[in-house]
């Protein structure tokens, strides 16, 4: 802060001294327009020459305006004998809106999820800024409460310490603060649009008067109790789209990483004995006693005349091979040779059971086997 804007608060806060003894409301409403006309005048004033030299003190610059306004010469107030009540109005503010602005950035990490939990801040925000709306917009009774003096001497630290360079250079930034936080809010806004219409026009009509509530809040602390808790509603979005994103990034990695399994489909099925026998009329079944069926369906050959023919169980093997010859339809059995091996295996070609041999048979009319 330069010196001239440190000389304008110190003789404003020279003149709210000579008033206090006036109702909050009515110090608001003379220096209303009085602020701005001497931060206007200071910037009229010579490298030699004070505010006090061209206004007079505070405390007489304050008679007047007391006198013009039709107000009683000042009166030293009594001390207060009774306890002050702690939850008071301006309290009950203050500490509404620092509620609310903490609810709201919780809300908004949940806001794409349930666009509903926004009522709960808001809710809040419109107790406490009834509380406040007729204080006028300096809001001297919040400024003035012990928890106010200390938070704003936290954030003032002593000059040249790397704590107030810090301080000063995050100040100078609040106008993009203003942009990327209407940007947050109009992407959430978005990703809502689809989903949750009020949620989508609530949050947007959020993210356009927030553009306007930054410069207001720094001359009508009113604002404040709308521009904190939009910022909060905005990191909470940026949370939630971080969460989100790295989540999607994740899950999409793991899928291009995983491998599906080969399956093989069989179309028919041999069985051996130890001794390298072909096995036929053989009934498989899984682990569960469910049937283990090929996906060909084999049924018999309906031949007309001869009436219809049983149908082959879908999980006997090995299937016979149906074919046509000249319109006629027969039942082939297959030509398969036993599978090698080094150890009791049979390498030489199985006999099949009945009349089956390991070569092809000519096709002959016959029934399937049942």
């Amino acid at each position: 802060m330069n010196t001239q804007a440190l000389g304008v608060e110190h003789y404003l806060a020279g003149m709210r001294a000579a008033l206090d003894d006036l109702p909050a409301n009515e110090v608001a409403e003379i220096l209303e327009d009085v602020e701005a006309h001497v931060a206007e005048l200071s910037t009229e004033l010579r490298e030699d020459e004070t505010l006090e030299q061209r206004l007079g003190s505070p405390e007489q610059y304050a008679q007047e305006l007391r006198q013009a306004a039709g107000y009683p010469p000042r009166t030293e107030r009594l001390p207060v004998t009774t306890k002050q009540s702690w939850l008071s109005r301006p309290r009950a503010a203050a500490w509404g809106l620092v509620v609310a602005t903490g609810v709201t950035l919780l809300a908004g990490a949940a806001a794409l999820r349930e666009p509903a939990v926004l009522l709960l801040p808001g809710v809040i925000l419109v107790l406490s800024l009834a509380l406040v709306h007729d204080r006028g917009p300096v809001q001297q009774e919040i400024m003035n409460l012990p928890e106010t003096h200390r938070l704003k001497k936290w954030l003032t630290p002593e000059e040249g310490t790397p704590a107030e360079r810090a301080i000063t250079y995050l100040k100078s930034l609040q106008p993009a603060w203003w942009l990327v936080r209407a940007g947050l809010l109009g992407l959430g806004a978005v990703l809502l649009a689809g989903r949750d219409i009020l949620g989508f026009l609530a949050i947007a009509a959020i993210a356009v008067v927030s553009v306007f509530a930054g410069p207001r809040a720094k001359v009508d602390r009113r604002w404040l109790w709308f521009s904190l808790p939009a910022s909060a509603l905005a990191v909470g979005l940026l949370f939630q789209v971080i969460d989100v994103t790295a989540g999607q990034l994740g899950y999409n990695a793991s899928r291009s990483s995983y491998q599906p399994p080969i399956v093989e489909s069989y179309e028919n099925i041999y069985a051996y004995d130890e001794n390298g026998k072909l096995l036929t009329n053989v009934l498989l079944y899984d682990q569960d006693g469910s049937p283990i069926n090929a996906p060909r369906s084999y049924n018999g050959c309906n031949m007309p005349g001869n009436g219809p023919e049983p149908v082959i169980p879908a999980n006997r093997y090995p299937r016979p091979q149906i074919d046509y010859e000249n319109g006629v339809c027969y039942t082939v059995t297959p030509s398969v040779t036993a599978p090698s091996s080094t150890s009791s295996t049979p390498s030489s070609v199985p006999e099949s059971s009945g009349s089956a041999t390991s070569s092809s048979v000519p096709p002959t009319s016959v029934s399937p086997s049942k």
